[in-house]
């Protein structure tokens, strides 16, 4: 998928049938095209994606020049062949996005029995590095302040607290210095490289870590960033992290987001309730009311939720928005917050995994 999508081209391993298949396709079309076509491992999607589209470009270049009537089938039939091994590779793509969503979404369910913020952005770290990461440090912001609340390094938990130690003994500055600030006003997920070498990144952290790129998420609540993730992949597999991680992880980042916030909204109450009640025992008052339930959905509000069950149902724009008593405009909002978090194309795609799940 592009930049802000996910899964990530040289990341998704094809079965080893179907990357089989792709090898002796290039082969057979370097006999049949008389041309050496390079043909490697296929064992991923990206270069098996690459030799199928040099096969297609080369089989075409030949069809335009006029072959005889005895090539023509040879040729016709290895593009027929090229198109079947495409549409199967996507497939495969395809299989491992929905398996990343559904990791995402485990995370985020899981989260949900958080009874506080502390206990949330605690959790929150831990529940990262089953997303493909195997570090996260999860922070707030105070005041321009990155204050450092948690840090998961599962390889070396030592690392993790002597980190921690260092960055809440001289808590860094968010006044522009740094790539968090850019962050924080920005509330955009960003990426860091060359980070041994980047003026921007906090120099004691970084010495430490010795990582050489990482990813950073926003988490908001009410309007305005609250908190930042941090995540790099160090040990297994180590490798630079790209625009997918940073998509997961902003993802990810967005549905803490939501969370955060009811859980600290639900804090203020039960510390307002627990007033009241002790009020109420002096004055003979009621306590209020219990707080709303939560959306069921991890990544959909609930307006979201409310407008995919009637797209499920077969309901076009205009009889969702009257029975929802909201404006045609404001439905197609919603469905293009659905499409995005549910990383679908296009409506079908996102009934298709609404219904699935």
């Amino acid at each position: 998928m592009s930049a802000t999508g996910f899964p990530r081209l040289d990341s998704v391993r094809l079965s080893a049938d179907l990357a089989d298949q792709v090898r002796e396709l290039g082969l057979h079309a370097s006999s049949v095209l008389d041309r050496l076509l390079p043909v490697g491992r296929c064992a991923e999607v990206l270069p098996a994606k690459r030799l199928l589209g040099q096969v297609w470009d080369a089989t075409m270049a030949q069809l335009g020049a006029a072959p005889g009537p005895e090539r023509l089938p040879r040729l016709t039939a290895l593009l027929a062949r090229v198109r079947e091994l495409e549409s199967r590779v996507d497939d495969a793509r395809v299989a491992d996005g929905v398996s990343t969503m559904r990791r995402v979404r485990r995370a985020l369910t899981r989260l949900h029995t958080s009874s506080t913020a502390e206990e949330l952005l605690s959790r929150a770290a831990e529940e990262a590095c089953t997303l493909g990461f195997d570090r996260v440090l999860v922070s707030t912001v105070d005041d321009a302040t990155w204050v450092l609340r948690k840090m998961v390094i599962e390889q070396d938990p030592r690392l993790a607290e002597e980190m921690l130690a260092a960055g809440r003994e001289a808590p860094p500055r968010l006044d522009g210095s740094l790539v968090e600030s850019d962050v924080v006003r920005q509330a955009r997920a960003g990426l860091v490289y060359d980070v041994q070498e980047n003026p921007r990144v906090n120099r004691q952290l970084v010495s430490m870590s010795g990582c050489t790129s990482y990813a950073i998420a926003p988490l908001q609540a009410y309007g305005k960033v609250v908190g930042l993730l941090h995540a790099d992949s160090y040990y297994s597999p180590r490798r630079e992290v790209d625009a997918t991680d940073r998509a997961v992880l902003n993802l990810y980042a967005e549905g803490v987001s939501e969370t955060l916030a009811r859980v600290s909204v639900l804090e203020g109450l039960a510390s307002l309730q627990e007033g009241m009640t002790r009020l109420a025992a002096d004055v003979r008052i009621a306590p209020p009311p219990e707080p709303a339930a939560l959306p069921r959905h991890p990544l959909l509000s609930a307006r979201e939720v409310e407008v995919i069950e009637l797209m499920a149902r077969g309901d076009a724009n205009r009889a969702i928005a009257r029975k929802l008593s909201i404006s045609e405009g404001t439905v197609k909002t919603h469905i293009t917050h659905i499409l995005r978090k549910l990383d679908a194309a296009n409506r079908a795609e996102a009934v298709a995994y609404w219904l699935r799940n």
